[in-house]
């Protein structure tokens, strides 16, 4: 796709504050967090054997009342998988729209988990954030090295990005790796950063690249 503005790792864009390299490494602090929660889970089921679950759906709120939503379609898939790819989205979403829509598009999302399993996703794990209220983030890993076409091509995820100008104001995507095994506790690497500004009449897209 093309990008109106291209990034270096230091490279600031005064005129967009918000694709300050600061707010990726804060919410690569957010992935990670939500990595640590998954892999906690994980060395249980690794622990369990065959007792443990083949797949697993968990919607509830934490002690601050936050919203969690964490699928994983194939327990044992994430218990031996290495080399992850993992998706980061963030957006700030806007305050005057009704968001319900999109809550029904990860419902269908849901429904279809065990297809996405079978192409290479490994979870998908959606929180509440702290800050600002009403945002939320996604860790999405996979066990393929890029994002499965199945995944991107599938009909409820084009009409979710689709949707999206109308429901955020600005969304930062990330790409990392996770090298070696999953459950040996490797940091995300990140790779680049997409921008996508919807403020303006027609929208913006930049690219920020960490490596290469």
């Amino acid at each position: 796709m093309h990008y109106e503005a291209i990034l270096g790792p230091e490279d600031v864009l005064s005129e967009r504050p918000f694709t300050n390299a600061d707010n990726t490494a804060r919410e690569v602090d957010v992935m990670h967090y939500m990595l640590e929660e998954e892999r906690e889970l994980a060395r249980g089921w690794a622990e369990a054997g065959d007792a443990a679950p083949q797949h697993l759906v968990v919607r509830e709120q934490d002690e601050q009342g936050r919203r969690h939503l964490l699928v994983v379609p194939s327990t044992r898939s994430m218990v031996s998988a290495g080399d992850v790819t993992a998706i980061g989205f963030f957006g700030r979403v806007r305050e005057d729209v009704d968001h319900s829509i999109l809550f029904g598009l990860e419902d269908q999302l849901v429904e279809r988990m065990a297809g996405y399993g079978e192409a290479g996703l490994l979870s998908y794990y959606d929180v509440e954030l702290v800050a600002p209220k009403g945002a939320y983030g996604n860790l999405i890993l996979f066990s393929t090295p890029d994002v499965p076409e199945a995944w991107y091509r599938d009909e409820v995820h084009r009409s979710a990005v689709e949707l999206a100008p109308g429901h955020y104001y600005e969304v930062r995507l990330h790409k990392g790796t996770v090298s070696g095994p999953l459950l040996d506790g490797g940091p995300i690497t990140v790779e680049r950063t997409k921008y996508f500004d919807f403020k303006g009449a027609e929208a913006w897209s930049g690219l920020r690249r960490f490596q290469g």
